[in-house]
């Protein structure tokens, strides 16, 4: 649901107006990979494209969604040009 709420609010839109998430990718597989994890279990991040845009979800909680023409903000992180 977060991930919904998150794109409607990106994209100005009334969240029942958009695609089903589900056409996209699987809302509980989805969730089962981005449980919030403690430190010693690591972070991992899903990324995928619904509605014309790059959705990436990671497991500390973080939605990062931009236009599929532009690669989310956090793909410049720590590890960027490696």
């Amino acid at each position: 649901m977060a991930v919904i709420a998150t794109l409607a609010q990106v994209m100005d839109a009334d969240p029942v107006e958009l695609n089903p998430l589900h056409s996209t990718v699987d809302p509980d597989a989805l969730d089962a990979l981005i449980c919030v994890r403690t430190g010693t279990d690591g972070d991992i991040h899903v990324t995928f494209a619904h509605e014309d845009h790059a959705i990436t979800v990671y497991s500390y909680g973080v939605v990062s969604i931009a236009p599929s023409h532009e690669p989310p903000a956090e793909n410049y992180g720590r590890n960027a040009g490696r």
